[in-house]
């Protein structure tokens, strides 16, 4: 009779453990929902490039196959 009141008790321990993580995560997700967005008006700011920067890379298959 006393181990199952200890596994009981323990489960329960158990389960308040858990249900304190899972109200921690709710409580994290709702204050990142309370943040105001974030915006970047890329069209009103010119990124500055190095002076090595000529584009991107761009690969055509016909060219370059990859086979010799």
């Amino acid at each position: 009779m006393f181990r199952v009141v200890t596994e009981f008790m323990n489960y329960s321990r158990q389960t308040v453990r858990v249900a304190r993580y899972i109200g921690l995560g709710f409580m994290i997700a709702l204050s990142h929902a309370n943040r105001f967005p974030v915006i970047v008006h890329y069209a009103r700011e010119n990124l500055i490039t190095s002076e090595r920067f000529h584009g991107r890379i761009h690969f055509q298959r016909e060219i370059c196959s990859g086979e010799q």
